[in-house]
């Protein structure tokens, strides 16, 4: 697939990944080229999924070589898939230009597909359920590492329409990169995917939920409550120590007063840790606050993970509860845990 791996060893080169137009239209008139020929340059990285300055047929030869010169579409150092038996998932396994691994899964629905995107190299959050966690922290990832994720799912033939930010790391502790991401992907020359359309998962830090009350910066947020229990959310979720959950809660609130975004809290049931009746209403208590949809996640069990997750029927229970206490409730249902792409199963390929 051209241009699926392109790499340069020419330092001198510019990625042109992650350029906006403005900023692109901008370096192209330094050069003497035409601002229209960022438009058309754009329109055929991100349209039609054409990674080589080659393939651009409509940009004049003298100008493909001079952009050759001077930008490298660098994507990534190479990719692996691995299908779901059931078909509902795809995992890619993406070797980053450094050598460090990231993981992303493309989700399938009947009648549109999802990317869980990845925002940092591992992650330094250490939830005690992820195995993203156990991998440890690499480092975050660029915005155009970002972007080219959802562009490497469109170039292997899935269209992408949804997009939810909770695959490797924290994205607000890469709050730069990810809103430039968010941003580059809801341009109308780029994917031109609503922000309606994206959810960015956070386990909560404080510092940027400020920041996104300040700077007015509206997008739908996923909640990982852990527990709602402060003292028995810290040995799950050890960021608590630094974050707690009261903070983050009336945060939250705050925000939400702000626009009219989906909020989700998610709940991932761990046996005999956080499925009790008392977890359970203290986490309709704050559902209730924040006027939020609960969306439950039985753990996805790895080797490396020490906690099991609940019976079936414990989680219907749970559900049952949630219902009757008037809290609008969801079950996420298992995708792609036979290749480890399921929830708080990826980074396996990190682990070495």
């Amino acid at each position: 697939m051209p241009g699926l791996m392109k790499t340069t060893s020419d330092i001198t080169k510019t990625n042109i990944l992650g350029y906006t137009r403005e900023t692109l239209r901008a370096k192209l008139a330094e050069m003497n080229i035409k601002p229209f020929i960022a438009d058309q340059i754009l329109d055929w990285i991100y349209k039609k999924f054409k990674l080589d300055f080659s393939e651009m047929v409509n940009i004049a030869k003298e100008i493909r070589a001079r952009l050759e010169e001077a930008f490298e579409i660098r994507f990534f150092k190479n990719i692996e898939t691995l299908e779901s038996d059931g078909g509902r998932a795809t995992k890619m396994i993406i070797t980053l230009n450094d050598g460090k691994y990231i993981e992303a899964v493309v989700l399938r629905e009947k009648k549109y597909n999802t990317l869980c995107v990845s925002s940092q190299c591992g992650c330094p959050v250490d939830c005690k359920f992820c195995l993203t966690g156990v991998a440890g922290f690499k480092r975050n990832l660029e915005s155009y590492e970002i972007v080219g994720q959802i562009l490497l799912a469109n170039q292997l033939g899935h269209p992408i329409s949804n997009l939810v930010f909770m695959g490797m790391g924290e994205p607000l502790l890469n709050y730069d990169n990810v809103f430039a991401a968010i941003n580059l992907m809801n341009a109308e020359y780029s994917f031109h995917i609503s922000k309606r359309k994206m959810t960015v998962s956070t386990s909560g830090y404080i510092q940027n939920i400020k920041r996104l009350i300040s700077e007015k910066n509206y997008i739908n947020l996923a909640f990982s409550v852990g527990h709602a229990n402060p003292s028995k959310r810290v040995v799950l979720m050890p960021i608590e120590s630094r974050n707690p959950i009261m903070e983050v809660v009336a945060l939250l609130h705050e925000y939400q007063t702000m626009h009219n975004r989906k909020l989700t809290l998610e709940y991932t049931l761990i046996q005999d840790k956080n499925e009790d009746d008392q977890a359970i209403r203290e986490l309709s208590n704050i559902s209730k606050y924040l006027k939020a949809k609960i969306n439950l996640i039985n753990l996805n069990p790895h080797p490396k993970i020490p906690f099991r997750p609940v019976t079936t029927k414990r989680l219907h229970e749970v559900r049952d509860l949630l219902e009757n206490s008037g809290v609008p409730v969801t079950i996420r249902f298992r995708k792609g845990d036979d290749i480890s792409a399921a929830c708080g199963q990826l980074g396996e390929s990190c682990l070495g």
